[in-house]
């Protein structure tokens, strides 16, 4: 894992820094991430500026050459920092694919891409105060792109620069979702989803041989355009899931009959079925909380680590279909009926059953008024069309909402987790130009035929199996498992038997019991989500305990 270190103390300082001489002066940069276009940007710039061929020269002249509008040109997913004896930028990519965090101890700043490097270069004691109280109850494992869970230490959002001059920080967003009247047809409209994702795909799968397949529509059509001799794929089963398996509105089918359809449409293609066992899942939850530094997924982070470690004995890049839906509306609450018009995060439905879990002193925090500070704040400049219909409207509010909320908290996940097992993981579906596009499609074009992400599955239908292109969005698989549920219930009931465990200063201990007596089944709701219920909501609470103790933090007292 590349650590990024950087600071003002009696100068700035930056770890592992390039030196660029310009007019000059001296700068420092250091990036976090990857250009995909690199080739293209250097034949742009090399007549005009004294480059050698190196990434954070070409950075650092596109910063110059374009200003804040560098993100016109640049295609990636990165974060970069540049410095000189004036000033430290941290700039985030448009859609925020790399975490930063800072934060102000003493005087000084410090800057990192990893929030246990910046907790001990900066020396400040790791805080768990009033607001991180509110965003983890009322939001985690996702939480505001702004914060993280401590006192006095944050993050960059998507489209946005920190700058830090004169010992004061402050943020500036420099990108906006431009907002334009689509004129296209509906075959022009497929054509021209199919030729931008190509395009990103044919970026981003440089250097790379291998891609996870679930059998889904996203994993499907990038595996598809991918196909080629030595393609690796990869995907993940868990042990006794065929036998438990039971359909919902969320999960809706097991991947295994669809897979098998990929592999004999591509045979050139080498798959690679993966099954973790319930007691691997379980043994990972302290690590893949360590991984993200801050409580995650519950088993959807653990197997997400596990999968990368498996895949980390044959490759070092894969790619993903991580963030279509956010951009193609395939979830839920972007087109039923009992979800698209909640007047608040859709896939947090279970507020009051949450609350009803703590101590009674957290009980009356005001979470229900700080929920809606959050989503009235997301959504406050939000543009129209007079053109649009309400449903186009609706739909526009869904994708920002997912965009600056739920799409933030599964690229953490999918960084950190294969950060930690030395993946890289790639997402063509993030892609700026792709994005502004199918933003702009009308909503009944979208959902063509009535089905999420119709145009998606027009575009791509003469490369892959009809049952593929046709089936219903599945979420990350989870386990169904029963001993899973057993498994973390034991772990919580002898997490409990320590007196000092945070779990005992921050939940009722009575409704504690109830979870582990249920195995998570007197709370009836997702936690968050699609998928976190029952068993996962009992590794969620054990990841609280473990980052609490790991992170040695305090809980502050006058809350």
């Amino acid at each position: 894992m590349k650590e990024i270190l950087a600071g003002i103390e009696n100068d700035i300082f930056m770890k592992d820094a390039s030196f660029i001489i310009y007019q000059n002066e001296e700068y420092q940069i250091v990036i976090d991430g990857e250009i995909y276009n690199e080739d293209e940007l250097f034949a742009e710039l090399k007549d005009i500026y004294p480059m050698h061929n190196t990434t954070e020269e070409l950075v650092f002249y596109a910063w110059k050459h374009w200003g804040m509008q560098f993100s016109n040109h640049l295609e990636g997913a990165y974060t970069f920092l540049i410095g000189n004896k004036e000033q430290l930028l941290v700039v985030k990519d448009p859609l925020g694919l790399r975490p930063i965090y800072y934060c102000e101890n003493n005087g000084n700043w410090y800057v990192s891409n990893s929030i246990k490097t910046l907790l001990n270069k900066s020396e400040k004691k790791a805080v768990l105060a009033k607001e991180g109280i509110l965003e983890l109850f009322s939001f985690g494992p996702g939480i505001s792109e702004d914060k993280t869970l401590l006192k006095g230490i944050f993050t960059v959002p998507m489209g946005s620069y920190l700058e830090i001059k004169h010992h004061t920080a402050n943020i500036y967003k420099y990108y906006e979702l431009p907002v334009y009247e689509h004129k296209d047809n509906v075959e022009e409209t497929a054509k021209h989803v199919k030729d931008l994702l190509l395009h990103s795909v044919n970026q981003q799968k440089q250097g790379c041989k291998s891609s996870f397949l679930s059998g889904g529509l996203d994993s499907s059509i990038l595996t598809a355009l991918c196909a080629q001799k030595d393609w690796n794929t990869y995907s993940l089963d868990y042990e006794g899931n065929k036998e438990n398996f039971h359909s919902n509105m969320y999960q809706v089918s097991m991947d295994t009959d669809y897979i098998n359809m990929m592999k004999d449409k591509y045979p050139l293609v080498h798959h690679h079925d993966l099954m973790i066992t319930q007691k691997e899942l379980a043994s990972l939850l302290e690590e893949a909380m360590l991984a993200r530094e801050m409580p995650g997924m519950a088993d959807v982070d653990s197997s997400l680590l596990w999968l990368c470690k498996q895949v980390k004995q044959q490759e070092d890049v894969i790619i993903s279909g991580e963030c279509s839906d956010e951009i193609f509306g395939g979830y839920p609450w972007f087109y039923r009926e009992e979800l698209k018009d909640l007047d608040t995060f859709p896939w947090l439905r279970s507020i009051k059953e949450r609350i009803s879990l703590l101590n009674k002193k957290y009980q009356t925090l005001e979470f229900e008024e700080y929920i809606k500070k959050q989503y009235n704040n997301t959504l406050k400049d939000i543009q129209y069309l007079d053109s649009d219909t309400q449903e186009d409207k609706l739909a526009r509010k869904h994708t920002l909402l997912c965009l600056h909320w739920f799409m933030q908290t599964l690229v953490v996940r999918q960084v950190c987790e294969g950060r930690w097992a030395g993946v890289n993981i790639r997402a063509p579906f993030a892609n700026v130009r792709l994005l502004e596009y199918v933003y702009n499609i009308p909503w009944k074009m979208k959902f063509l035929n009535d089905e999420e992400k119709g145009i998606l599955r027009k575009a791509f239908a003469d490369i892959l199996p009809k049952e593929v292109c046709e089936r219903k969005k599945n979420p990350f698989p989870k386990t169904h498992n029963p001993i899973y549920a057993q498994i973390v219930s034991d772990i919580v009931k002898d997490t409990l038997k320590d007196k000092n465990s945070p779990l005992h200063k921050l939940f009722d201990d009575k409704k504690l019991d109830e979870l582990i007596q249920s195995k998570g089944e007197s709370f009836q709701l997702p936690w968050y989500g699609q998928l976190m219920s029952g068993p996962q909501l009992l590794a969620y609470l054990y990841q609280i305990h473990c980052w609490i103790k790991d992170f040695d933090i305090e809980i502050e007292e006058s809350i």
